[in-house]
Protein backbone atom coordinates (compact mmCIF):
# COMPACT_ATOMS: atom_id res chain seq x y z
CA UNK A 1 0.00 0.00 0.00
CA UNK A 2 1.97 3.21 -0.98
CA UNK A 3 1.49 5.77 1.56
CA UNK A 4 2.91 9.32 0.10
CA UNK A 5 1.65 10.94 2.49
CA UNK A 6 2.59 9.39 5.42
CA UNK A 7 2.42 11.43 8.85
CA UNK A 8 5.40 9.07 10.14
CA UNK A 9 7.82 8.28 7.16
CA UNK A 10 10.59 6.38 9.75
CA UNK A 11 8.04 4.54 11.24
CA UNK A 12 8.08 0.45 10.03
CA UNK A 13 4.72 -0.21 10.08
CA UNK A 14 2.85 -4.22 10.40
CA UNK A 15 -0.83 -4.77 10.21
CA UNK A 16 -0.59 -8.59 11.15
CA UNK A 17 0.05 -8.27 14.64
CA UNK A 18 -0.72 -4.48 14.24
CA UNK A 19 2.59 -2.28 15.12
CA UNK A 20 5.12 0.63 14.18
CA UNK A 21 8.31 0.18 14.99
CA UNK A 22 11.35 2.67 14.71
CA UNK A 23 15.28 2.42 15.43
CA UNK A 24 16.95 5.48 16.99
CA UNK A 25 20.62 6.30 17.11
CA UNK A 26 22.66 8.26 19.21
CA UNK A 27 26.08 9.46 19.96
CA UNK A 28 26.42 8.85 23.44
CA UNK A 29 24.81 7.29 26.22
CA UNK A 30 23.63 10.54 27.30
CA UNK A 31 22.07 11.22 24.50
CA UNK A 32 19.82 7.96 24.61
CA UNK A 33 18.84 8.51 28.47
CA UNK A 34 17.42 12.33 27.39
CA UNK A 35 15.64 10.15 24.95
CA UNK A 36 14.26 7.60 26.74
CA UNK A 37 13.32 10.09 29.74
CA UNK A 38 11.35 12.20 26.85
CA UNK A 39 9.61 8.76 25.91
CA UNK A 40 8.59 7.79 28.87
CA UNK A 41 7.30 11.84 29.35
CA UNK A 42 5.11 11.48 26.36
CA UNK A 43 4.22 7.81 27.07
CA UNK A 44 2.56 8.75 30.24
CA UNK A 45 0.83 11.45 29.02
CA UNK A 46 -0.28 9.70 26.34
CA UNK A 47 -1.79 6.56 28.05
CA UNK A 48 0.43 4.42 25.87
CA UNK A 49 3.27 2.43 26.57
CA UNK A 50 5.29 1.36 23.76
CA UNK A 51 8.09 -1.71 24.08
CA UNK A 52 11.54 -0.45 24.16
CA UNK A 53 15.09 -2.44 24.29
CA UNK A 54 17.88 -0.31 24.11
CA UNK A 55 21.80 -0.22 24.15
CA UNK A 56 24.24 2.16 24.98
CA UNK A 57 23.52 4.32 21.47
CA UNK A 58 20.44 3.05 19.98
CA UNK A 59 16.91 2.33 20.58
CA UNK A 60 13.76 0.87 18.96
CA UNK A 61 10.49 1.56 19.90
CA UNK A 62 7.67 -0.25 18.80
CA UNK A 63 3.96 0.63 19.31
CA UNK A 64 1.50 -2.29 19.56
CA UNK A 65 -2.57 -1.61 18.95
CA UNK A 66 -3.21 -4.86 20.89
CA UNK A 67 -4.70 -6.75 18.30
CA UNK A 68 -6.85 -3.33 16.88
CA UNK A 69 -6.07 -1.19 13.69
CA UNK A 70 -3.10 1.52 14.15
CA UNK A 71 -4.95 4.13 15.21
CA UNK A 72 -4.61 7.93 15.40
CA UNK A 73 -3.39 7.54 19.06
CA UNK A 74 -0.48 5.49 17.91
CA UNK A 75 0.09 7.80 15.31
CA UNK A 76 0.19 10.64 17.14
CA UNK A 77 2.70 9.19 19.55
CA UNK A 78 5.03 8.12 17.24
CA UNK A 79 4.96 11.59 15.78
CA UNK A 80 5.82 13.10 19.58
CA UNK A 81 8.43 10.52 19.69
CA UNK A 82 9.86 11.64 16.37
CA UNK A 83 9.61 15.37 17.59
CA UNK A 84 12.03 14.44 20.39
CA UNK A 85 15.08 14.06 17.80
CA UNK A 86 13.65 16.70 15.24
CA UNK A 87 16.73 19.20 14.72
CA UNK A 88 15.73 22.34 15.90
CA UNK A 89 15.01 24.93 13.83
Amino acid sequence: MPEDNNPIPHWRRQDLPPMLTRRYEFETYAQTRHFLDGVAKLSEEAGLYPNLSFGKTYVSVTLDADGKKIGPDCVALAQKIDGLVAPAN
